[in-house]
């Protein structure tokens, strides 16, 4: 089995996985970073995924798609930012050849996001990110909240995840600002440790996601304290789950 990353920019990633010789390259938004690290070990996709439509995730893939002859697919929902050769859309199992991947339909910070699951590991795009989550660009915030409200609550917690951005550092200053003796800090720590020593950050379970993250802690006595004051009208999990994002847009 090959799982690899790769990041380009300043803080996306792509993911090669691979399976029985065969092989997928997930959201190559730079060409040049998704071929070389094909090139790197060895494979030749014949598939590319998308986690999202966004020009970040998604600028390489024609290039990509024409040096190795692979097929794009995404959910339609996004079509209109990058029109996939194929459809998830409904496709809850993947068979890629030897690749069997699970899609989670995650609507919210784009119409078409979606998780890929795979071998115990959780590609999740622009959707939900090292204690944080993503904005609703081109989707919708109240969409957001079902997702992670129904979707993303009934994972299971030993899914490791690997996300489309390396946002911890960034979300850690309004985690911390909830819960300022939290998990948050222990994460913040890991990650400052691991920026000065030049590697990338180790990933994580869902479970420790789950008892870091504020988006996933909607019942943690200091995030709920924090959401009644701002939007003392927000009762149910999902206005205060999009009461939530809204403080942390204006953070």
């Amino acid at each position: 089995m090959l799982f690899a990353r790769r990041r380009y920019f300043e803080d996306n990633y792509t993911y090669l996985l691979g399976a029985g010789g065969d092989a997928a390259l997930v959201d190559p938004g730079d060409a040049a970073a998704g071929l070389a690290l094909c090139a790197e070990h060895g494979a030749h996709p014949r598939w590319i995924l998308h986690t999202h439509g966004h020009a970040d995730h998604t600028g390489g893939s024609a290039e990509v798609r024409a040096a190795l002859g692979a097929r794009v697919l995404g959910h339609r929902g996004d079509a209109g930012l990058f029109a996939p050769d194929e459809d998830l859309a409904g496709r809850a199992e993947l068979r890629l050849g030897g690749l069997s991947l699970r899609v989670h339909a995650t609507p919210g910070h784009t119409a078409g996001s979606v998780l890929l699951e795979w071998e115990g590991k959780l590609l999740t795009g622009d959707t939900l990110f090292g204690l944080g989550c993503g904005r609703a660009v081109h989707g919708d915030p109240v969409r957001l909240a079902e997702s992670f409200l129904s979707v993303v609550a009934a994972l299971p917690g030993a899914l490791e995840v690997h996300p489309g951005h390396d946002y911890v550092l960034r979300n850690l200053p309004f985690a911390l600002s909830l819960e300022p003796d939290g998990a948050a800090l222990a994460r913040g720590r890991a990650a400052e440790a691991a920026r000065a020593a030049g590697r990338e950050p180790d990933p994580v379970a869902l479970d420790a996601e789950r008892a870091a993250n504020p988006f996933l802690r909607l019942e943690a006595p200091r995030v709920a304290a924090a959401i009644a004051r701002a939007a003392p009208q927000a009762v149910t999990p999902v206005a205060r789950f999009v009461a939530l994002r809204r403080l942390r847009d204006q953070a």
